[in-house]
C-alpha cells in the first residue's frame, strides 16, 4: 500500500504460465495489462536460458538467439511467410490506403498503404495459453 507512513508498497503476486521461463525475481522486464504486473521475456533472458538448460557458452547462446530473429526479419523483408510448428505463423498483410481523421482538428487525411507483419498461434500454443500447468504432451488430444 501507498501513502500511509512506514507502509511498504505491497507487489501482487500473480500465477503466469511464463514463469518457467522467468530469471531470479526483479531480473524480469515487466509489463501491465489491466493493472495486473506480467513477466516479460527478453531476448538477454532467452540466451541465459540457453546457457543453463542446452550448455552453449554465452556467447554461442547470444548468436544463436540473434541469428534466429535475424533470419525470421530477413524472410519477412524478402516477402516470405515464416511457418514456426507449434508455435505459429508470421505473415506479410498488405493494408490499402484508407480514410483518416486528423482527432484534433477533424480534418480528412489519408491513412497510406502499407504492409504490416501479423502472427498467428498455434492451436497447441493456444491451448496451452489456455490451459496452464500443463505440458505439450497433456495437449495431444486438444
Amino acid at each position: 500500500m501507498i501513502g500511509k507512513k512506514g507502509m511498504d508498497r505491497v507487489e501482487p503476486q500473480i500465477s503466469s504460465p511464463l514463469a518457467d521461463f522467468q530469471s531470479a525475481p526483479g531480473e524480469s522486464k515487466e509489463r501491465t495489462q489491466e493493472g495486473k504486473s506480467l513477466p516479460t521475456l527478453t531476448k538477454a533472458e532467452l540466451a541465459e536460458l540457453l546457457f543453463e538448460q542446452v550448455g552453449l557458452n554465452k556467447r554461442e547462446a547470444k548468436d544463436m538467439v540473434e541469428t534466429f530473429f535475424d533470419e525470421i526479419r530477413d524472410c519477412l523483408k524478402r516477402g516470405e511467410a515464416v511457418k514456426l510448428s507449434g508455435f505459429g505463423n508470421f505473415q506479410l498483410r498488405d493494408k490499402p490506403q484508407r480514410p483518416g481523421r486528423n482527432p484534433r482538428t477533424g480534418e480528412a487525411i489519408p491513412i497510406a498503404a502499407r504492409r504490416v507483419v501479423t502472427f498467428h498461434s498455434s492451436q497447441k500454443l493456444r491451448a496451452m495459453v489456455e490451459a496452464p500447468g500443463k505440458t505439450p504432451d497433456d495437449l495431444t488430444t486438444v
